[in-house]
């Protein structure tokens, strides 16, 4: 599933393209996704001027004039791609875009677990997608005090504090298991456990694997793409992250991979002892070049 950094990498795609163009027609497949879209989207949409992007976690937020918002999010296998002419035909697209100038943006999306739908921009807040979402970590950096105070009693496992979405809004399974690498945190801990100064290394490395991970416009394993069908590079910078069996960069230990949560889990059993902590940080950086 597309995270943050993927959904970020598309939300600056879009802003440098179709920001200022005016919407002419929208055709739509008739298929449903996550949940079905709305009959009357192209109406709603038609003549619309889009005014800018925004993203919060992995929703995309493309804000049109006369207080409407088209809600996007990927799914597992959703893309979104730009063409200065109609291509040939293409499956799986569940949405064509078309703009006054010709130009045309596509939805792509084979496993159709993505969501599109148009709401009031002055009620997005109150929007179901967005209402229960956590603070996004890009647009507003967490702090170690922070994450520490709000993870108090909490019994489940770090990996699982990561991964849900009320508390912190982007954060998926790829970088929540390299940011608890990073920071010398076994995903096996409860949250509730972790001490203060172990949450300001996790903060720490949230901040620095999202942004690079960003600068490398995102991962990719098989679907994601960016608007120009071109694949992220973040997967050379993956230190345990499907490389179960594989043998750590840092400690030369084996990488081992656990479910949580009907998840995979990756990460180093020497690292990532409930021992180890910010050293194990520095070092990780160091030797991934980082």
């Amino acid at each position: 599933m597309p995270e943050l950094p993927e959904v970020e990498t598309v939300r600056r795609n879009l802003e440098a393209t179709v920001v200022g163009r005016t919407i002419v027609s929208v055709r739509l497949s008739g298929k449903k996704l996550r949940d079905p879209i709305s009959r009357q989207l192209p109406l709603r949409l038609r003549g619309r001027r889009i005014e800018s992007v925004k993203r919060h976690g992995k929703f995309l937020l493309i804000h049109l004039d006369q207080d409407l918002t088209l809600i996007s999010h990927l799914g597992m296998s959703g893309r979104w791609l730009f063409f200065d002419d109609s291509p040939d035909a293409m499956s799986h697209v569940h949405a064509r875009i078309t703009f006054k100038d010709g130009t045309e943006l596509w939805f792509q999306d084979p496993r159709r677990f993505g969501l599109m739908r148009v709401t009031p921009t002055s009620r997005l807040a109150r929007d179901p997608a967005i209402a229960d979402l956590g603070p996004d970590p890009v647009a507003t950096p967490l702090r170690g005090e922070w994450l520490f105070e709000r993870s108090r009693g909490a019994r489940a496992p770090i990996k699982s504090f990561l991964l849900d979405q009320k508390r912190i809004a982007g954060i998926g399974n790829i970088y929540a298991s390299e940011i608890l690498h990073r920071a010398g945190v076994s995903p096996r801990r409860q949250a509730g456990a972790l001490t203060a100064d172990e949450w300001n290394a996790v903060a720490a490395e949230i901040a620095y694997v999202l942004r690079d991970a960003i600068d490398r416009m995102g991962t990719t394993f098989s679907m994601y793409r960016t608007l120009w069908n071109e694949p992220g590079t973040y997967g050379d910078q993956l230190l345990v992250y499907d490389r179960a069996g594989e043998p750590c960069r840092r400690c030369g230990g084996v990488i081992r991979r656990i479910v949580q949560g009907q998840r995979s889990t990756f990460y180093c059993p020497r690292c990532q002892s409930v021992r180890r902590g910010r050293r194990a940080l520095v070092i990780a950086r160091g030797q991934s070049g980082a």
